[in-house]
């Protein structure tokens, strides 16, 4: 078996880690829409069941609602933190100042896009209330499907404002 002269191994190694599918900024931004439409599936179940629970029906849509946003952002997820390189998953001791300050970042805007989320729901909620009632009938599904929506968004949302934001690397100097 022949083995690698130096030179060969420099050519190999010098675009570690390979170039993958995600690499450009327009890429990583389609990546970080398919995540949100995940995002948006459970939230469209929850709505589901603020119309049609208790019912067969709004079950089954749940569910498979619920369970094809499982799978497309499982999937997906790893592709998000090999995109962001790990600055939202990594222990804080293995990113550098840079990648720290991103960190910060992203998770105040992730926050204060839940909070705009709350606030959006909740208004949501009062304008689905007929006139002059006091009390309000929701389904208790439709309200399990709001918190878990609620809270998938919160977890999801870091990662998705990541790879949206992140610009393309800086092209290697070629000597």
């Amino acid at each position: 078996m022949s083995e690698l002269t130096p030179k060969q191994l420099e050519n190999r190694y010098r675009s570690w880690p390979p170039p993958t599918w995600y690499a450009t900024r327009r890429s990583r931004r389609i990546l970080a829409g398919v995540g949100a439409a995940s995002a948006g599936m459970i939230w469209a179940s929850a709505i589901v069941c603020f119309y049609l629970a208790p019912s067969v029906t709004a079950m089954w849509i749940t569910f498979a609602l619920a369970g094809i946003a499982s799978v497309i952002y499982v999937v997906f997820y790893s592709a998000l933190i090999g995109a962001t390189r790990g600055t939202v998953g990594l222990a804080e001791r293995y990113l550098d100042e840079r990648q720290s300050r991103e960190r910060q970042k992203i998770q105040a805007d992730a926050r204060r896009g839940t909070m705009w989320v709350l606030i959006a729901l909740g208004v949501s909620l009062s304008l689905a209330v007929p006139k002059g009632e006091l009390v309000v009938q929701i389904p208790s599904a439709a309200i399990t499907v709001l918190v878990f929506a609620m809270i998938a968004t919160h977890l999801i949302l870091p990662s998705l404002l990541a790879a949206w934001r992140l610009p393309d690397p800086l092209p290697d100097d070629e000597d």
